[in-house]
Parts: structure tokens; C-alpha cells; sequence
């Protein structure tokens, strides 16, 4: 188990690397997925299923990225990264939370 951990958290690799390859890039991929399958009305559980993967996905690449902040050559790449990932993160929680709002509104009424 926890040789599995490990793996899912990449402390040696480079940050640019697990910025925007295992962040950017799939964050925006998931939101993309979710929004376009958010339009129809019937799509419910399939936005329900990306939203709870876009939260565990959200979670993971924080600890990843923490994790990685330090494999750089200047050290505020490390501590902006950190930052914009939390920032990212909170702004992933916020508008899930309102889109899951006006989700249930929709199916409610």
C-alpha cells in the first residue's frame, strides 16, 4: 500500500512537470467534460460522477504539487505554485458547489 502511494505522489519528479502535465492540463480536461455534459438535462449522473472526480482529482494534485514545490531552481516558482494550486482548488470547490445548486434546481422544478 504504501509503495502505491508513493507513486501517486511524484515527490521527485520535476514541478513543471506535475504543474502543468499532471494539473493544468487534466484539471482543464475534467472541467471541459463536465460543462459539456452538463447542458442536457438527462446527463445528471454523469455530472455527478465528473464533479466527484474533479474533487478527488483537485485533492491529489494539491498533494502533489505541495509535495513537488521544492524541486525547483528559484524557490518562489515553489511557494507561487503552491499557491495558485490552492487558489485553483478553491475556486474548483466554489463552482462545483453552485453548478451542484442549480443542478438540483433544474431536476427539482
Amino acid at each position: 500500500m504504501v509503495g502505491v502511494l508513493r507513486r501517486c505522489f511524484p515527490e521527485s519528479a520535476s514541478l513543471a512537470r506535475v504543474f502543468w502535465l499532471y494539473g493544468v492540463i487534466p484539471s482543464n480536461v475534467l472541467w471541459i467534460l463536465l460543462l459539456w455534459s452538463y447542458a442536457p438535462p438527462t446527463a445528471t449522473p454523469l455530472v455527478a460522477v465528473l464533479a466527484v472526480a474533479l474533487i478527488v482529482y483537485t485533492g491529489w494534485i494539491v498533494a502533489a504539487i505541495w509535495a513537488t514545490a521544492d524541486n525547483v531552481h528559484k524557490p518562489l516558482y515553489g511557494v507561487l505554485a503552491r499557491w495558485i494550486t490552492v487558489a485553483w482548488a478553491l475556486n474548483t470547490l466554489l463552482s462545483l458547489a453552485f453548478l451542484m445548486l442549480d443542478l438540483t434546481a433544474r431536476t427539482a422544478g
